[in-house]
């Protein structure tokens, strides 16, 4: 058999429990309550793709695209490698023209997010693989037709994974109803659910095509470069 591909993480002790990695063109969803630092786990996703050369895409919804950059050069990122990013401004619009190259002009239309993305893709560079990071799906449903969203969200996924992509996209735990929750985890490849316990942060890789998972719980900490995982706890 011909093992398959991997994407690294980038954060520390998650790799070996995913067999080296991402699945390579797939989908995973981040699915956690606010403050555990999925962002941060986009961020660092990014992050170690620009380390490898790997050209990436962030949409931001949440953040605009300059809070995103200055997270990413806290983390190490590098002027020569600036080029390599693209971001989509979904955030902007609150409060007036985005300068950003790739924007969207009112949220309410999907149709100009789903091409503001599509334009963020074209000619990103050679390298067989890709990252790309949504952040976050909550904020999307919070402004478009949620109807309109759980059936485009697909549609980006499958785009990604033609292109090479490995796409992460958060969504915010207890904010949905499940169905839409179910939908969208049924669209995916993966999915990583984080959780606080008292002062514990923790996750566990609840799926993964291709990757035995134990579904095990796994602290961590998150510091100026990142989350990284302390040990198991059940």
């Amino acid at each position: 058999m011909i093992a398959m591909q991997r994407v690294k993480t980038g954060v520390p002790g998650l790799d070996e429990l995913l067999e080296g990695g991402f699945p390579s063109a797939s989908a995973i969803l981040l699915v956690g309550p606010p403050g555990v630092g999925k962002s941060t786990f986009c961020q660092q996703f990014i992050m170690e793709g620009l380390l490898e050369d790997q050209p990436a895409i962030y949409i931001t919804l949440d953040i605009s695209p300059e809070e995103a950059k200055q997270s990413l050069e806290r983390m190490g990122l590098q002027k020569e490698k600036e080029d390599d990013i693209r971001f989509v401004d979904a955030y902007s619009w609150r409060y007036g023209k985005s300068e950003a190259k790739y924007s969207v002009g009112n949220l309410g239309n999907i149709n100009e997010f789903n091409i503001a993305i599509s334009e963020a893709m074209q000619n990103i560079g050679n390298s067989p693989v890709k990252r790309k990071a949504l952040d976050s799906i909550s904020t999307l449903l919070l402004y478009a037709d949620p109807k309109l969203v759980v059936k485009l969200i697909p549609i980006i996924i499958a785009k990604a994974r033609k292109a090479g992509y490995v796409l992460v996209l958060i969504v915010e735990e207890g904010v949905h109803d499940p169905q839409t929750v179910a939908t969208l985890n049924y669209a995916t490849d993966g999915l990583i659910e984080f959780k606080m316990e008292g002062d514990s942060r923790m996750l566990r890789i609840s799926k993964m095509k291709a990757t035995k998972v134990l579904r095990n719980w796994n602290e961590y900490e998150i510091t100026e470069k990142g989350l990284t995982l302390k040990k198991e706890v059940s």
